[in-house]
């Protein structure tokens, strides 16, 4: 997860909002709520999320465009035991994610409060560097990501951002780094590589621009 800067809000949002919102509120059957809450799938919507993100989870930063439709993210949910149906067209509440990161398995319509620990880390509220620790082991060759709060730790298990599967799949592209990065002091395009995957468009943006810095220092990664 990197720091995001929120792009302006989307014309359609700023002239349907509040009425959308007002009808949503307004709904006596779950028929017309259903109506109602979808109009946050505009394609307008869809478009400047996926720009801002970069076409890239919010929370795992792992590309989705190129293998899935990806999913409008309601940071605070609108439905379970703390939805807050209320946010359901509030540009501050709507992030880019995976599908998996806002599946079943992992955030859905979770929400952890403060006094349990929460509020997740929000890529465009927050700096996720002051809560997560960007981590390789050379001897297991497995990239992670720890908590250093306890914010940090409980938006890493809720999240799911070491489960198996995308652990597996970027502790591959950390290592690659890794191995390019002994080029880079000699080959220019080496060097350019390891540039861009820092950028934010990147995957694993946090880990390159973590591990990066310590191979620079002459730090063991």
């Amino acid at each position: 997860m990197i720091p995001v800067t929120r792009a302006p809000k989307p014309e359609v949002l700023v002239r349907n909002a509040e009425r959308w919102q007002a009808a949503l509120l307004a709904a006596s059957t779950e028929a017309a709520r259903k109506r109602a809450e979808s109009k946050y799938r505009h394609p307008q919507v869809r478009d400047a999320l996926q720009e801002m993100f970069h076409g890239k989870c919010a929370y795992c930063e792992s590309k989705i465009d190129h293998v899935d439709y990806g999913n409008i993210e309601h940071y605070r949910p609108k439905r379970g035991r703390h939805g807050r149906p209320d946010l359901t067209f509030a540009w501050s509440n709507l992030l880019w994610a995976c599908g998996k990161c806002n599946g079943p398995e992992c955030k859905a319509d979770q929400f952890p409060e403060i006094a349990d620990g929460g509020p997740l880390v929000n890529p465009c509220d927050d700096d996720p560097a002051q809560h997560f620790e960007f981590t390789y082991d050379p001897v297991s060759r497995v990239a992670s990501v720890y908590g250093r709060t306890e914010r940090g730790r409980v938006s890493e298990a809720v999240l799911g951002l070491n489960r198996r599967d995308l652990r597996s799949y970027r502790s591959v592209q950390v290592r690659k780094l890794l191995a390019l990065a002994h080029f880079a002091l000699s080959d220019p395009e080496a060097a350019e590589l390891l540039q861009q995957a820092q950028d934010a468009d990147a995957e694993y943006a946090a880990f390159a621009r973590v591990l990066l810095q310590e191979f620079c220092r002459g730090a063991p990664p």
